[in-house]
């Protein structure tokens, strides 16, 4: 698996993950849909930036980067 393979894979796996747990209680914690809009603005900025802190992480778990 490479680099941005597992940046989308767990990217999308904490929205998803978030997101089912914010349908399945009406009363959700305001904590998860920060996290939510946190996770969005994130990728957003490292579109620009081509900078993402789970890339620092990913690496250090040895997962191979694109060439």
């Amino acid at each position: 698996m490479r680099m941005s393979q597992a940046l989308r894979l767990l990217s999308g796996s904490v929205l998803l993950f978030v997101f089912i747990f914010g349908i399945w209680h009406s009363d959700v914690w305001w904590f998860w849909k920060l996290f939510i809009v946190f996770m969005a603005l994130n990728q957003i900025q490292s579109a620009f930036t081509n900078w993402c802190p789970a890339i620092n992480m990913l690496k250090k778990l040895r997962i191979q980067e694109d060439c």
